[in-house]
C-alpha cells in the first residue's frame, strides 16, 4: 500500500473520509465504504477501485510502509 499517497490524498481532500474508512487487522486489512449514499452493490466496486488505486494493506509488514512514509528509517526482518 502507499501509505504517503493515502495520507496526503486524506489531507488534501482527494480521499473523502466520509466516505472511506481504512480497515485494518493483523494480518490484512481493505478499503471500506462508510457513505450511507451508496448501495451495497456499488459499494463492492468502489472498495475494489480504492484497493486498485492505492493498493491494499498487508498486516503487519505494512507498518514499516507507514513509518518509511512518516520519514522514519525502518526495515522488516
Amino acid at each position: 500500500m502507499n501509505y504517503k499517497r493515502v495520507i496526503e490524498d486524506y489531507a488534501n481532500g482527494t480521499i473523502d473520509p466520509t466516505m472511506w474508512q481504512l480497515t485494518m487487522d493483523n494480518d490484512d486489512g481493505y478499503w471500506q465504504c462508510i457513505s450511507n449514499t451508496v448501495a451495497d452493490e456499488d459499494a463492492d466496486a468502489l472498495q475494489d477501485a480504492m484497493g486498485e488505486e492505492y493498493g491494499r494493506p498487508e498486516g503487519y509488514r505494512d507498518i514499516v510502509s507507514v513509518l518509511r512514509a512518516a520519514g522514519v528509517t525502518c526495515d522488516w526482518c
